[in-house]
């Protein structure tokens, strides 16, 4: 069976002034090794309370399983500070298990105290005492990564990956403006010296230049052969090929066609993107 020691554990209040030593309580208690040990602060004589820091133990260095920390606030309102609340100076961490290679260990409450606090109660174990396993420590010290810190990685690494799909998605929205952009005739006749040849001649562009033939030539022939068979027809109006009307005819058709095969083209390559 372990043998009771005796130890000191103390408490710093922050006061505006940070953690000062004459804004501290110490209280000395007996621990055996591995058993809970369970104190209690009054903390009614200091004026502000700005933060809170709890020193277990001030005589060598351990290792210290940390249970609970609880804080009252003069409105009577008690709070249990969750661990990821806490800081502390630790060498090696398994959380809720901390080694200390030196004999000042601190757990610090990071978050601002709003009210003025009236009381602490802190839980703990002293599982180890002393320097006997310092260098197997030490060595567990170079080769480990704590786990708030591989949390801390991976949670870095998972919004890295979050905003490089982001910006992946991102490009492939602008690759598919651009390219609509480049290849549209507007851009072509303002950047290009060929402009107007793509535009008629250019890829994909040829049937619609052939459509927009046919269509204005159907509809001049159908023009020529209404007034042709109209009855009565003056003598002397004389049936001739307009070609202001065909070209009107021509240029709208091309126009309409070129407008409903972008349209498609471009809902086609969002969906491939």
């Amino acid at each position: 069976m372990s043998e009771s020691v005796q130890l000191t554990a103390e408490v710093f209040i922050d006061t505006g002034k940070d953690f000062r030593p004459e804004d501290s309580l110490t209280m000395p208690y007996t621990c055996t090794l591995g058993e809970k040990v369970t104190l209690d602060f009054d903390l009614t004589g200091f004026e502000h309370t700005c933060g809170f820091r709890f020193d277990p133990l001030l005589e060598d260095s351990s290792m210290v399983k940390l249970e609970a920390l609880a804080l009252t606030y003069e409105n009577e309102e008690t709070k249990q500070i969750e661990a990821d609340r806490l800081k502390t100076n630790s060498d090696v961490d398994f959380d809720p298990v901390f080694v200390y290679l030196h004999n000042d260990p601190k757990f610090f409450v990071d978050e601002a105290l709003c009210l003025k606090l009236k009381s602490a109660k802190v839980t703990f174990r002293v599982l180890e005492l002393g320097n006997g396993k310092k260098e197997y420590w030490q060595e567990i010290k170079k080769h480990s990564v704590s786990e708030k810190e591989k949390a801390q990685l991976l949670g870095k690494l998972d919004i890295a990956m979050k905003e490089n799909n982001a910006l992946e998605k991102e490009n492939k929205r602008l690759k598919v403006e651009a390219e609509d952009i480049y290849s549209s005739g507007i851009w072509k006749l303002q950047h290009d010296a060929r402009g107007p040849m793509k535009v008629i001649f250019g890829k994909g562009n040829i049937l619609t230049f052939l459509a927009s033939v046919y269509l204005a030539l159907c509809s001049e022939l159908f023009i020529f052969n209404n007034a042709y068979y109209s009855t009565p027809r003056p003598n002397d109006q004389v049936l001739c090929f307009s070609f202001f009307r065909f070209g009107m005819v021509f240029l709208g058709a091309f126009v309409l066609i070129a407008v409903i095969n972008r349209v498609i083209q471009k809902g086609y390559r969002r969906e491939l993107a």
